[in-house]
């Protein structure tokens, strides 16, 4: 699983993202029916005294996931805690994670998660974190992927990681955080669809699938969470059940839209340090852009970020190239086909999830008409196999 990630497949795996020690949150304030350990006479709780029903349903419900291909993303420590397993100590937290290991690694569809929020556990230290990803890189068997998630700084780069699992809406960073870390990059954290008061946790239908697509053109990965106010405070972001969202079918329409694709794409990115309305087909204005490098350098580092914004997303592979325009509304593009090939041109709707087939068999200089909305993309195809690969 490991070398498959590694090598971009992670788009085709469904996976869930799930904490091990209980969770206290708004809308999760229930008392569980039993905890990992049982605590002493003091109320202290005793690592060594395990609680086998907690972890016989734990097995049950990977045993689940794994029979309906869905990997379990276990979350081995959090900060959402009123019992006081936030505050085991670094002797302790090792004897757990030990027997974490031992009984859960045996799961072909685990995946670990360090810890939700890393930060935010403020009794663990760097080094604490540290010891637990070399813990596990070295006494897992079966190599099982490994990540920890953040809210305010990425973890730095350790070779015991096999992807980044990052929270943020700044989605256009995905691009510099592939080449700082050489790793996939999950956005497990871009907000959820919904209506409830936190600001993590209602935004639109729409916003979460541009959200996706924006992911997927910059390179990265993307995960689906839900926060639908209810007042029996079953959500599915906390508990499961049923979703009542927009977003979940328009997600799967990409997903099966990647799925037809021929070949794994590769995100083209234009990093700062062009001229976003540069023409390559024009000499003399190549030749004139190092001057708008010149004056890159001059200016603020947020203005640099917000170009990297703004920078066209694509998606390109041998036999395709996937346009995506977020939420700008252009009323047409042009491109520039090999001539050596047909091309098929189609205009898709992330919304009303459609592809309108606008062009085929062109090739050369062509201009495809725009609905001038957001939400749109634009497939090209190579007919009869003809190639589209680009690079920059």
């Amino acid at each position: 699983m490991s070398r498959a990630l590694s090598q971009g497949l992670c788009c085709k795996v469904r996976f869930i993202r799930m904490c091990i020690f209980p969770k206290s949150m708004p809308y999760n304030n229930n008392e569980p029916d039993c905890f990992p350990f049982f605590a002493d006479t003091d109320g202290k709780w005793d690592v060594e005294k395990l609680d086998f029903g907690f972890w016989d349903n734990l097995d049950e419900r990977i045993a689940e996931l794994c029979e309906i291909g869905v990997e379990a993303d276990l979350i081995l420590f959090h900060p959402y805690d009123r019992w006081g397993f936030a505050a085991l100590s670094q002797k302790e937290s090792l004897i757990y994670l030990e027997y974490c290991i031992a009984r859960l690694s045996a799961f072909r569809n685990v995946w670990w998660s360090l810890a939700n929020e890393y930060e935010m556990v403020y009794k663990k230290s760097m080094d604490d974190w540290n010891e637990y990803g070399e813990l596990l890189k070295r006494k897992d068997p079966y190599g099982h992927l490994i990540s920890i998630h953040n809210i305010l700084m990425l973890y730095p780069k350790k070779d015991w990681m096999t992807h980044c699992s990052i929270q943020t809406k700044d989605i256009h960073h995905i691009p510099y955080w592939k080449q700082e870390y050489e790793i996939p990059i999950i956005i497990d954290e871009c907000g959820y669809e919904g209506d409830i008061e936190y600001d993590w946790g209602n935004l639109s239908a729409f916003e979460m699938v541009h959200r996706f697509w924006w992911a997927v053109c910059r390179g990265g990965f993307c995960t689906h969470g839900e926060t639908f106010h209810k007042d029996d405070e079953i959500l599915w972001w906390a508990k499961g059940g049923r979703l009542f969202g927009e977003s979940e079918k328009r997600i799967a329409f990409l997903k099966d839209l990647l799925y037809s694709l021929p070949g794994d794409g590769e995100a083209l990115f234009r990093p700062v340090g062009t001229n976003p309305n540069l023409d390559k087909n024009d000499e003399e204005a190549v030749r004139q852009d190092d001057c708008f490098r010149n004056l890159l350098e001059k200016i603020p580092r947020h203005r640099k970020e917000e170009l990297i914004a703004s920078a066209p997303m694509l998606l390109s592979a041998d036999g395709y190239r996937l346009h995506y325009f977020g939420r700008t509304c252009p009323i047409y593009m042009r491109d520039n086909l090999p001539k050596d090939g047909v091309y098929r041109v189609e205009v898709i709707d992330i919304w009303t999830m459609t592809r309108t087939t606008m062009a085929e068999e062109v090739n050369g200089h062509i201009k495809i008409g725009l609905p001038g909305k957001e939400g749109i993309a634009v497939l090209v195809t190579g007919i009869s196999g003809a190639s589209l690969k680009i690079s920059e």
